[in-house]
């Protein structure tokens, strides 16, 4: 009976050590199972969250516009300024320069014409017939931009042939819109070089056409400003007067 009793403990005994082994187990295994645990949690509370909005895009935002409104309404002032006082009398010749007279028709006579005006200037100042005459010529302004202006002559206009002077004429003050104008003169021509003229007059008769150059300058006024410019064209004129 000692035997069996003996026998049982040292069973007992032996039991022991695996049941602390097992429950050794058991503790070591439990970190292991709460670590995976937390990072499920974290791994759950971050893909749960949705992603951040992407950011609005600057010309999205009022502010913007608010800004660029500002700088565009200073830019469009500046400009406008720019070209009325600084930049206009170099745009108004330019135009000039650009623009063309096409001449439609012409005369001359020796009695004056029936414009009231130019019967009185006549009456005040008689005009020697052999170094003047009476010129009537009806023109057209093309070319001459896109601003409505007037136009006012510095009279007299020099009348050059050749690169020569004949004389000078007086050209009544006009106005340009849309591009065009007309430009209707009837005028005295005071011949200056009564020789080359007597010249010019055997060439007037015989060819179909010829080309004076006009000088002189003019007074353009636009958008209420007003520049002078130089006037320096040439234009055709058919020949052969009906006098």
């Amino acid at each position: 009976m000692a035997d069996h009793e003996a026998t049982r403990g040292l069973a007992v005994t032996g039991d022991i050590p695996q049941q602390q082994q097992q429950q050794h187990h058991a503790y070591s295994d439990e970190p292991i199972n709460n670590e995976s645990g937390i990072q499920s949690s974290v791994l759950e509370e971050y893909s749960e969250k949705p992603p951040p909005p992407p950011p609005a895009r600057f010309y999205k935002k009022k502010k913007y516009w608010i800004i660029c409104s500002i700088l565009t309404a200073i830019i469009v002032v500046v400009v406008v300024l720019l070209i009325v006082f600084v930049f206009f009398p170099m745009i108004a010749q330019s135009l000039m320069n650009q623009s063309g007279i096409d001449v439609g028709g012409a005369q001359i006579t020796f009695n004056p014409p029936s414009d009231s005006n130019m019967q009185r200037r006549d009456e005040q100042q008689q005009l020697n017939m052999n170094t003047s005459f009476y010129m009537s010529m009806k023109s057209q302004l093309s070319n001459t931009g896109p601003f409505p202006a007037t136009l006012k002559f510095h009279n007299p206009i020099d009348v050059l042939y050749n690169d020569t002077l004949l004389g000078t004429i007086t050209l009544p003050d006009g106005s340009i819109s849309g591009g065009k104008g007309e430009l209707d003169a009837d005028t005295p021509f005071m011949i200056t070089n009564t020789t080359y003229f007597a010249a010019f007059s055997k060439e007037m008769l015989a060819n179909d056409e010829f080309k004076w150059r006009l000088k002189g300058k003019l007074d353009i006024t636009a958008l209420s400003r007003t520049a002078t410019v130089d006037l320096d064209k040439e234009i055709s004129i058919p020949g052969k007067f009906l006098f």
